[in-house]
């Protein structure tokens, strides 16, 4: 019960920012003697500090203020994208220390992968070790695909892995708690916390950098029935193979990839004759930024291969707005949204769709995660796990 009760006034000064003894008290049910020794503890332990004074009604004088502490120890977080790895050395709340972004090449296996890994991670424990703030209690690891009880990558669909035990791997070398979780995950907890959204609605985070991934945030908890793989529902009969071995993935039909491989078929029928033109003038292989290039200037073959990634696109947007009709759907649209095009036809097609009770008041929001962001979101889920009934003793 005593650990119960420190983390439920710890985790509501988090939440908070700045709060005093009686709103804790207030808005966890704990008498205010029980709030005066778990806030004293917290300061003892350098998780939480006095950060000045307020009017307070409850108590007719000026409270002082209670701020949790980040900087009281350091996390190690690692993001891995296709096009590379960012890790980093952070304090609770996420803000980076120091970062290293790692290239990958399209021929490295993830096994070689690990070891970078290892390698980056060993770097910076060695070098932090002698530094008097440093204090690291904890690794995060955050990846595209199936993650099952925070430690096993089952597949990846993007990344092309299967199967991987990451948190067994590390642990066993680094001897530190390691927690690994679906990257859409930790950024929508970057997004969620430190946009000041409102996560008492029922929100949707759709995610398209890796895939097509959602989270689903009620009444300021993550729902943690909902897996989130809606990229690898079926959208299309018989449609292209995706690595999950499944044919006409949402993901599939609605890709940066596909786009480019529809497109390389029609300059080999001789169509897209704007986009033929641009790549021969700059002597250049197809790229996605060569056909939006094509797109803007008119380019019809172009727009229709856009057209139906966006109308795809949509049709999973319609699917989630009616199995969960939510209040807000914010996307991360990273590279596929660079265009405006793709977006606006997947949300008109998507409220073409869905029910209208659902869409009348549904508000879209688009966002671009950076790779700062991203790892702010690694660390802050390692936080809330170290910060939970399951997390050591505080």
């Amino acid at each position: 019960m005593q650990k119960i009760n420190r983390l439920k006034v710890l985790n509501f000064i988090r939440q908070k920012g700045e709060v005093a003894r009686p709103e804790i008290a207030k808005n966890t049910g704990l008498s205010p003697s029980s709030i005066t020794n778990i806030v004293t503890y917290l300061i003892d332990k350098n998780l939480c500090m006095e950060v000045g004074r307020v009017n307070s009604k409850e108590v007719g004088r000026k409270a002082v203020l209670i701020r949790f502490n980040p900087a009281a120890a350091n996390i190690i977080s690692v993001n891995i994208e296709i096009s590379g790895i960012d890790i980093a050395f952070t304090d609770l709340d996420g803000s980076i220390i120091k970062k290293r972004t790692l290239k990958l090449s399209d021929r490295i296996n993830e096994y070689e992968i690990l070891k970078m890994i290892e390698k980056e991670i060993s770097m910076i424990l060695d070098k932090t070790k002698d530094l008097e703030f440093s204090n690291i209690v904890g690794i995060g690891i955050a990846v595209s695909g199936l993650v099952l009880n925070d430690e096993r990558l089952e597949i990846s669909a993007s990344l092309k892995w299967k199967g991987l035990s990451l948190k067994e791997y590390f642990e066993k070398i680094f001897k530190l708690p390691v927690y690994v979780q679906n990257n859409s995950k930790t950024k929508a907890l970057a997004v969620l916390r430190k946009n000041g959204i409102n996560t008492e609605e029922n929100i949707i985070f759709l995610d398209l950098t890796m895939g097509v991934g959602i989270i689903n945030f009620y009444k300021n908890e993550i729902n943690e029935s909902v897996i989130g793989e809606i990229g690898h529902t079926t959208v299309k009969k018989d449609g292209p193979l995706c690595f999950c071995g499944n044919r006409g993935c949402l993901e599939v039909m609605c890709s940066v990839d596909t786009i480019v491989d529809k497109c390389n078929r029609l300059l080999q029928q001789g169509r897209c004759l704007l986009l033929k033109d641009l790549i021969e003038k700059k002597n250049t292989p197809i790229t996605y930024e060569a056909i939006i290039e094509a797109f803007n200037i008119g380019d019809d073959d172009v727009r229709n291969v856009l057209t139906e990634c966006g109308q795809y696109l949509g049709i999973g947007i319609a699917n989630i707005i009616n199995i969960f009709n939510p209040k807000r759907i914010i996307i991360n649209g990273h590279q596929l949204l660079k265009t405006e095009y793709i977006y606006k036809t997947a949300i008109d097609e998507a409220n073409s769709r869905a029910y209208e009770q659902f869409t009348k008041d549904l508000k879209y929001e688009k966002v671009n995660i950076d790779a700062d962001r991203a790892i702010t979101g690694v660390s802050l889920y390692v936080t809330d796990r170290l910060f939970d009934l399951m997390g050591p003793e505080i």
